[in-house]
């Protein structure tokens, strides 16, 4: 009976030891079921294979995993082809940029003849820099003059009353669909104030500013932006007509407007 029991007890510890044997031992390297075999194997602390990718230890999984200047090639860590941190790292006629060496400028006097460093290239020379270097219906793009999508709509120069800045119902009319061409087009405007040779000089530039300044209020209220607008008043030194102070009320009309220029 004795020895019996003695057998089983013998059979149960093996058992036991079995399975704490088997508890123990995990994938032998480079084998891996965990980045943890990898990392508390000798020889994953060794060669730096850490990373447990497709059941292999490997000693990345992404570029993320590898030093500045390295990429994750197949689980191994390997220089990148043309990486540099200053123009030093780069040859001739080259720069660094994004951390590869190119063929590029950083300035004007690195480009030959009257070639412009632009966006890190050697180009030609800006034809334009702003919508106003370019002619009528015309717009800057890419430092080109190219025609303007919008410029097929007009604006009309509208008209006062003698010795006033009050608008009449046809120059409101007018700033309706100037309204709707300003929007729609991408360029600023100026509002450009005259008044006719009656009067003395510096009454008729207050004059043409409050007839701008007109203007410009009505285009605010019909949804034209302010930043888009900018007034100047030349009072009379702009005549649209020569009259004289004896001149016709038909010939001074034309000098009383408000002109849109482009900007």
């Amino acid at each position: 009976m004795m020895r019996r029991e003695g057998l089983t007890i013998c059979l149960v510890v093996g058992v036991l030891f079995g399975m704490l044997v088997a508890t123990g031992c995990g994938p032998k390297f480079p084998k891996c079921d965990t980045d943890e075999d990898c990392r508390t194997s000798t020889e994953g602390e060794e060669t730096g294979r850490l990373y447990c990718v497709n059941g292999l230890c490997q000693q990345c999984r992404s570029d993320e995993n590898c030093a500045e200047g390295e990429q994750c090639e197949a689980g191994s860590c390997e220089p990148i082809p043309g990486y540099c941190t200053d123009d030093s790292a780069c040859g001739e006629d080259e720069i660094c940029l994004n951390n590869r060496c190119t063929e590029g400028c950083r300035g004007d006097d690195e480009c030959e003849g009257d070639q412009v460093c632009r966006n890190n290239t050697c180009q030609e020379p800006r034809e334009c820099t702003s919508d106003a270097d370019c002619g009528e219906d015309e717009m800057c793009e890419n430092y080109e003059c190219v025609a303007d999508p919008d410029a097929k709509c007009e604006v009309q120069t509208v008209y006062f009353g003698y010795d006033t800045s009050n608008l009449r119902d046809s120059a409101r009319n007018a700033l309706e669909d100037n309204a709707e061409c300003i929007k729609q087009r991408s360029r600023d405007v100026q509002l450009a104030g005259h008044a006719d040779e009656r009067g003395t000089n510096e009454y008729n530039l207050a004059l043409g500013e409050r007839r701008a300044r007109s203007v410009y209020d009505y285009l605010k209220t019909l949804g034209v932006s302010a930043s888009k607008m900018s007034t100047i008043s030349y009072g009379e030194e702009r005549l649209a007509r020569r009259c004289g102070e004896d001149g016709s009320a038909s010939c001074h009309e034309r000098n009383r407007r408000v002109e849109f220029n482009w900007q």
